[in-house]
C-alpha cells in the first residue's frame, strides 16, 4: 500500500475532534496503536508495525490532578484527534514517517506498516473501565 492510499484510510477514519480512547506499545516498541471513538458501538484501531522509532510529548508538566492517567475517568482524558500526516521516510525506502497530534499529546513515529480496521467497543478493554471505583491517590 502506498503513502497516499494509508492517508487516504487514516483521514477515512474521520479522526478529526474524536475522542483518542487509548493508546499503547506493545512488544519493545515493535507496535504502536491507537483507539479512536467512532459511535457507541465501534472504534477505529489505526496499528503502527515494525516500528523504528517513537518520539512523544504528554501534558505532564501542566497536568492538574489526578496525575496519573490510569486513574482518570473517560471524561477527565483529553486526547482528541487534530492531526494525523504520513509521509516517505527520506532516509529508508521501506519505512514511513507519522506525526500524530492527539491535542495534548503529540507522537512522532518511523515504521513499515499502518493499519486501519474498525473493532467493536465490547472487544476492547479501556483501562478506565478496570479503574472505575478504584481511588489511587498517590
Amino acid at each position: 500500500m502506498n503513502i497516499k492510499e494509508i492517508q487516504e484510510k487514516i483521514d477515512a477514519t474521520e479522526y478529526w475532534d474524536m475522542d483518542i480512547l487509548d493508546l499503547s506499545v506493545k512488544y519493545f516498541g515493535d507496535e504502536i496503536s491507537i483507539i479512536i471513538y467512532k459511535d457507541d458501538n465501534t472504534s477505529w484501531k489505526i496499528e503502527f508495525l515494525s516500528c523504528y522509532k517513537l518520539q512523544y510529548e504528554t501534558d505532564v508538566t501542566w497536568r492538574g490532578f489526578p496525575h496519573y492517567v490510569r486513574v482518570m475517568k473517560k471524561p477527565q482524558m483529553g486526547y482528541f484527534g487534530q492531526n494525523i500526516a504520513i509521509s516517505q521516510n527520506k532516509d529508508h525506502d521501506d519505512l514511513i514517517d507519522v506525526s500524530l497530534d492527539l491535542s495534548i499529546m503529540t507522537l512522532e513515529i518511523i515504521c513499515k506498516e499502518v493499519k486501519v480496521e474498525e473493532v467493536k467497543n465490547v472487544d476492547i478493554i479501556f483501562f478506565w473501565k478496570e479503574n472505575e471505583g478504584r481511588v489511587d491517590l498517590a
